[in-house]
């Protein structure tokens, strides 16, 4: 093989990014009890918890969006009591964050729990798609910064790869308490890369 014969190439990788506003909320919240005996314990967390699921019902939760995460029972050792939890998690629109947690804490009332609040996008693929021709651009013109450095030009492309498709990164611009505190969403910013090999021309 001659040195002509020899294919030069570069390699780069693109990337894009977009910030989008969350639009979907997860919010983890439950129920227990404190009673002498683990039955009476139980008895009364069933019921704290069926008030729960039906508030949440009645602010416009559906069936999809209720999951229930867990339903334990131990003995506290401390005061000689057995304790009972109910937790859930429920998926609402962004917006109805607050809403959703004054409705639940008011039927809970002192047992309440709100373990947190996470923030999602519920369409990612839709926000990341127009990111794929941006990020062969920016492949495309570290490629040609690379090319004149060596005196040459870009030319086909050889390989190309995606990767990194609608990876988030949560930014919150406050953090979820209970009743009348503020909620913010903030941003996500979802990104995309492309690692693509062209080939070298003579300059």
């Amino acid at each position: 093989m001659t040195s002509s014969d020899v294919v030069r190439t570069v390699t780069v990788t693109g990337t894009a990014s977009s910030s989008v506003r969350p639009d979907r909320a997860s919010l983890s919240l439950g129920v227990q009890s404190r009673r002498p005996s683990a039955q009476s314990a139980m008895a009364v967390v069933d019921e704290r918890a069926a008030t729960l699921v039906g508030a949440l019902r009645d602010a416009g939760a559906r069936d999809e969006d209720l999951r229930t995460t867990g339903l334990d029972l131990w003995f506290d050792q401390s005061d000689r009591t057995y304790v009972a939890s109910y937790s859930l998690t429920v998926g609402i629109p962004a917006d109805d964050v607050g809403r959703f947690i004054d409705s639940a804490a008011e039927v809970a009332g002192d047992e309440f729990t709100l373990n947190g609040v996470s923030f999602s996008v519920s369409d990612p693929a839709a926000v990341v798609a127009p990111l794929r021709e941006l990020a062969v651009a920016d492949a495309r013109a570290k490629a040609e910064v690379l090319a004149a450095a060596g005196g040459c030009t870009v030319g086909t492309i050889v390989t190309i790869f995606e990767g990194g498709g609608g990876g988030a990164v949560p930014v919150f611009k406050g953090a979820a308490r209970a009743m009348a505190a503020p909620i913010e969403a903030g941003s996500e910013s979802l990104s995309l890369s492309v690692t693509t090999t062209y080939e070298l021309l003579p300059g």
